[in-house]
């Protein structure tokens, strides 16, 4: 039965989401988990946040870089802000990382060319961060100027024979990469922010501007489609009309001959892209483009529904291949390294080490 044979009610489309993405597939099947907890201790979980630019030592910015714990980004950039004496303006950050781990992050600062830098550090001195380098830069941070992260997670107490399993998983998953999923943190508590997010777009209601809201059902729409192209067989298969990205100047383009490009894909010089649905998203073309189609279609909306919240959507990165990803045995259980780019969640990588075996 095709997705959109059956067209959800909008007054169902929530909990069908969330129905949907209550089981996603591993990329990794059937090999065996590791079990294990991750975040036992904030120390466990380590990002460190890669710019994509330095800070060229010169302009009205102040670029603070700083070691975080038990600090969201909005608390610990408001609190500086306070002790700068600045407004809520004058503060730039590229990405939110979370609470609960040791961040390494930059904030910029609109101090003004002749605020000296001692000056600067002296004032955030009392707040219980480790400022490791402050520096001067012409231009805010905003939202997306990020181009890796850095994670070191401790995953505590797995299975006692995790490493041989861990092994085999990674070995897995450079062959098959692993499905860009939109981490459940994205979708809040119980998934209620699927339920928030849906109702925006409810018959008669005046489209109240909420753009994060928006985003999470763009989010669940992708994760939705990604499921359906691992549970046909698709997600390691490039399809005629699918929208691909060129893995070394990230030009896209569409998909006309599947056999040729298929053979790059398994080179690792193009990767597949999904919908982040919107009224401008450049969609994907015959077989491709009606999968994606079927599947907006099966919830009752059209790009046209995307325009009141000014959402123009995008193309998302189908595929991870964190070519650095390293383990090893710890005291406190196994070791993860890795490195991500901007967009894309650390635990879409762990879960498939650490799902029960």
């Amino acid at each position: 039965m095709k997705p959109d044979d059956n067209p959800i009610e909008p007054a169902n489309r929530a909990d069908a989401a969330v129905a949907m993405l209550s089981l996603l597939p591993y990329a990794a099947d059937p090999l065996p988990g590791i079990g294990g907890a991750i975040k036992a201790a904030p120390e466990h979980f380590v990002v460190e946040e890669i710019l994509p630019y330095a800070a060229c030592g010169e302009g009205e910015h102040v670029y603070v870089t700083f070691r975080r714990a038990g600090w969201n980004t909005a608390d610990a950039a408001r609190i500086m802000q306070k002790y700068l004496g600045l407004a809520p303006s004058d503060v730039g950050w590229g990405g939110r990382k979370d609470k609960t781990a040791v961040v390494v992050q930059t904030l910029s600062f609109r101090c003004g060319v002749n605020h000296p830098l001692t000056d600067i550090e002296n004032a955030l001195a009392d707040l219980p961060f480790e400022i490791l380098a402050i520096d001067r830069h012409r231009n805010k941070i905003k939202t997306g100027h990020v181009a890796a992260n850095r994670f070191t997670v401790v995953v505590s107490h797995p299975e006692p024979d995790a490493l041989p399993r861990a092994l085999a998983i990674a070995d897995r998953l450079k062959q098959t990469g692993v499905p860009n999923f939109y981490g459940p943190q994205r979708f809040g508590h119980g998934m209620q922010n699927i339920h928030r997010g849906f109702a925006l777009f409810s018959a008669g209601k005046k489209a109240r501007k909420d753009m994060f809201m928006v985003s999470v059902v763009q989010s669940a729409l992708f994760n939705i489609w990604l499921k359906q192209r691992m549970e046909t067989g698709d997600y390691h298969n490039v399809l005629a009309g699918d929208i691909v990205k060129k893995t070394d100047t990230g030009g896209m383009f569409t998909v006309e001959d599947p056999v040729i490009e298929n053979r790059r894909f398994t080179a690792g010089e193009i990767v597949t892209t999904g919908p982040i649905f919107g009224f401008k998203m450049k969609p994907a073309m015959d077989a491709a483009g009606e999968k994606e189609a079927a599947l907006l279609k099966q919830f009752s909306l059209t790009p046209e529904d995307f325009r009141p919240f000014r959402s123009p959507g995008s193309r998302r990165e189908a595929i991870l291949n964190p070519a650095d990803l390293t383990l090893a045995e710890v005291d406190d259980g196994l070791r993860l390294t890795f490195t991500l780019p901007s967009g894309a969640y650390a635990t879409t990588v762990l879960r498939e080490f650490t799902r029960p075996s």
